[in-house]
């Protein structure tokens, strides 16, 4: 940064005829000295990426792109070949999916890491995802992207932690991963599901990280959040407007917990949430609904806050128990691997509190980092004219990923 220039002198020296050797040599130098730093730095590279630290800080700066949709420019795919990419079945609970898997061609085995994509996720061959997995591997690591049908579905439902373990174990079994470096990670629900299955007796004491964005902490904490617009964090309660996509999803996930015994009245509300798919919710008569169906319909087109506590006192004990079971609140005991944690505050799909909270109940010494960002629409990145704004939010993302690789990568 230049900060002023130096005094100039008053009196003007007369212009030389020639050029005398103590000038050419000042002409010169400039340039040595140019030369010099450019040599440094070539060597500081080269020292770099002789280190794993240093080969990871060099990776995770060129993986940067690849967490933007659409990266005019993709460092990583100019000095790194493609990895090899398969589809595998990951059989689970009398049920079984797909996966794909992208890993490194060729050397030693690698890392890797289970990626879940939480509730309706992107189509399975969309660019951005593609592009992220691709980018993944690039850095040296396998990545196992679960195809969920019942997440694809609209489902959150307690089987899908029983697909999470089946795909860590396959990932950890597979000749090109070492076993002992593979992690979870999840987006939005999947983040939270990740946490859950990190926690479960069957792979706990294997998994070498885990790593939620934008996930939950308590799903009944949520939907007290949805239905009241009210955030409850640390003896505070602050205005919240939850985006009309998460009290769908939240009321899709309610309608299916309804009791066997309201079968008829699960089927009518199911059709109204997809009539208001794309406009509000048709007017019925509610009386041939009951006290929960009733609440559940205002949730569907609600735009004023409603009681939350009321809706979660007329749950049924055993709807109730999904949703405790389906949140990492009710699993911190089991969990043993170091959990990464993202949240971008202005996030309207799931509050940015359910990270803070997670994260101050965390057993001690699990939690191994936690940021918080102010660049995301909810784990989408923002325009990426907004990105100038948000450089130390950049420097946040950086350190975040890099402390990952830096376990999952050799």
């Amino acid at each position: 940064m230049i900060v002023g220039e130096p005094p100039r002198s008053t009196e003007q020296a007369p212009a030389p005829l020639t050029t005398a050797p103590e000038v050419r040599r000042s002409r010169r130098a400039p340039r040595r000295l140019l030369r010099l730093l450019l040599l440094a730095g070539v060597l500081v590279g080269l020292l770099l990426v002789g280190t794993h630290a240093g080969r990871t800080a060099v990776r995770t700066l060129l993986f940067l792109p690849d967490m933007f949709p659409g990266a005019p420019v993709r460092p990583l795919t100019w000095i790194t070949p493609p990895p090899r990419c398969e589809e595998v079945e990951v059989r689970y609970a009398q049920m079984s999916t797909v996966g794909d898997l992208c890993y490194p061609p060729g050397g030693p085995r690698e890392g890797g890491v289970v990626l879940s994509l939480g509730v309706h996720p992107l189509q399975r061959d969309d660019p951005f995802l593609v592009q992220v997995q691709d980018g993944l591997a690039r850095t040296q690591m396998a990545v196992l992207r679960l195809q969920s049908p019942d997440l694809s579905s609209g489902r959150i439902v307690p089987r899908e932690i029983d697909a999470l373990a089946a795909a860590f174990t396959l990932l950890r079994t597979h000749p090109e991963v070492d076993p002992h470096r593979v992690g979870l990670a999840g987006f939005s629900v999947g983040g939270s599901l990740s946490l859950v299955a990190a926690a479960d007796p069957r792979i706990r004491d294997e998994v070498a990280l885990v790593y939620s964005f934008g996930g939950y902490y308590d799903a009944l904490a949520v939907l007290r959040a949805i239905t009241s617009h009210e955030l409850r964090h640390d003896g505070t309660v602050e205005a919240w407007e939850p985006h009309p996509w998460t009290q769908r999803v939240f009321a899709e996930q309610l309608i299916h917990a309804l009791p066997d015994d309201r079968e008829e009245e699960r089927d009518l509300l199911l059709g109204l949430l997809e009539e208001s798919e794309t406009e509000p919710a048709p007017a019925i008569d509610t009386a041939q609904l009951s006290p929960l169906g009733r609440m559940i319909y205002a949730l569907l087109g609600a735009e004023q806050p409603t009681d939350g506590d009321a809706l979660l006192a007329a749950l049924p004990e055993a709807s109730r128990a999904r949703f405790h079971y389906l949140s990492p609140a009710a699993h911190l005991a089991g969990l043993r691997a170091p959990v990464y944690l993202m949240h971008d505050v202005g996030d309207r799909l799931i509050p940015y509190t359910e990270s803070r909270e997670l994260a101050a109940h965390l057993p001690p010494g699990v939690l191994a980092r936690y940021d918080e960002f102010h660049m995301f629409d909810h784990v989408m990145p923002r325009d990426p004219a907004d990105l100038l704004q948000c450089v130390p939010d950049l420097v946040a993302l950086y350190q975040h990923l890099y402390a990952i690789f830096l376990v999952l990568t050799e």
